[in-house]
């Protein structure tokens, strides 16, 4: 079964669509996990996605807001959070308003480069990898529909649920700074508008770093893999992203691809064999009744949880102050063996899994890595993201900051 195949809906054909093949609308694809829009959603840019107009009023009360000490409680998953000091640079000379034709200006500008990179090399599973990763804004993100010129609220991740309460891009620096929104609000607009264009240039960055790695470097001869992690925040919010997203990873076998996402029709799908998904739990509804339909006990389905701080926080190494000890890497650690025993049957009992399948972050990155996913493995604050793109993973174990 191929993409198009699986997203197979009632509605008419969309430009670029195979002859014959009936395409699933965003709405189908969504179905009711997105967050409850009070106001119409539109599917206007070249790349399907939810989106809905903010100007007038609206985007002036918005800015507003944010200039503001605080923001409206109204505001919490429905707007994106932007710092104050981001939007007061777009007021107009007279401090009484916002100048909407300058952020426009701002957002429609192409991103010079497309991949990120967040974390260092790493040795894993015999080889060095180089990571790097793909996303935009979570939740709810700002771009610039080209063809109406008018500024849009888009929908990243409509498969969202209790996980919007913990999402790590909704806090620190994506929300602090100027760069990391305009950053993602730029991404948003250049796929919305110009998806081959955005799949051309990211093309172009991977062959690139493919080619660094095969060369190598000093205190690297032997080169390393280059490994991409798709949405460091966002999710596919469309089954035409979600194509865009699969022909590129089709496009270089020799790169592994991972994700983690919300949307049960990407844990679901047929993908291609170097492009692993995580399902995450925290889920809207909807969203898990599919996986779990399938999948009740998630035996088969790679996915990641969430481990709640009852389970392991009076396990964690701590100083005579009650301070967190970490690892020279930062990374959190139970105090001893003991604690680590403890912590693993404490997880098997929560979720029905064997103690003997989990292991700590160390332990798993010490063994060689094959094929079959057979261990679950307990993932730190500090510590790598090997394990999701991992064959041999079931279940990544992210304790809960």
């Amino acid at each position: 079964m191929n993409i198009q195949e699986l997203f197979e809906g009632t509605t008419p054909k969309l430009p670029g669509a195979p002859s014959g093949v009936k395409v699933m609308s965003v709405d189908q694809f969504v179905g009711q996990a997105a967050s409850e829009p009070e106001q119409e959603v539109e599917e206007a840019t070249k790349l399907p996605a939810s989106t809905r107009e903010l100007k007038g009023q609206e985007l002036q009360d918005y800015l507003g807001r944010i200039a503001g000490k605080t923001k409206e409680k109204t505001d919490k998953y429905k707007l994106p959070y932007i710092h104050r000091s981001s939007v007061i640079k777009y007021m107009t000379p007279d401090g009484k308003a916002y100048d909407a034709d300058a952020i426009k200006a701002a957002v429609a500008q192409r991103p010079k480069k497309l991949l990120k990179q967040n974390e260092k090399m790493k040795h894993s599973n015999g080889e060095f990898e180089q990571f790097f990763n793909i996303g935009f804004a979570a939740l709810v993100g700002i771009a610039l529909d080209e063809q109406t010129n008018e500024l849009i609220v888009v929908n990243t991740c409509p498969g969202a649920g209790s996980c919007k309460v913990d999402c790590f891009a909704m806090k620190g620096g994506k929300i602090q700074f100027e760069g990391p929104w305009l950053s993602d609000a730029r991404i948003l607009t250049f796929l919305l508008n110009d998806p081959e264009g955005f799949a051309s240039q990211l093309k172009r960055e991977i062959a690139k770093e493919v080619a660094d790695g095969q060369k190598g470097s000093k205190g690297f001869e032997g080169g390393w893999q280059v490994t991409v992690r798709w949405h460091d925040a966002g999710d596919f919010f469309s089954p035409e992203y979600m194509d865009l997203a699969f022909d590129i990873a089709r496009t270089f076998p020799s790169v592994k691809f991972y994700a983690y996402t919300k949307m049960a029709s990407a844990a679901l799908a047929q993908k291609p064999e170097n492009f692993i998904i995580n399902w995450s739990e925290g889920a809207s509804t909807k969203q898990e009744k599919q996986v779990k339909a399938q999948d009740p006990e998630l035996e088969r389905t790679k996915n990641s949880r969430i481990v709640p701080k009852e389970l392991f926080y009076d396990l964690l190494a701590k100083d005579e102050k009650g301070s967190l000890v970490k690892t020279p890497d930062g990374a959190w650690q139970p105090r001893d063996a003991d604690a680590l025993k403890e912590m693993k049957q404490r997880i098997a009992k929560e979720y029905g899994i064997s103690a003997n399948s989990i292991l700590s972050y160390n332990e798993w990155m010490a063994k060689d890595h094959g094929s079959g996913m057979k261990w679950n493995v307990i993932v730190a604050p500090g510590e790598g993201d090997v394990s999701a793109n991992s064959q041999d993973v079931l279940s990544t174990l992210l304790l809960r900051h």
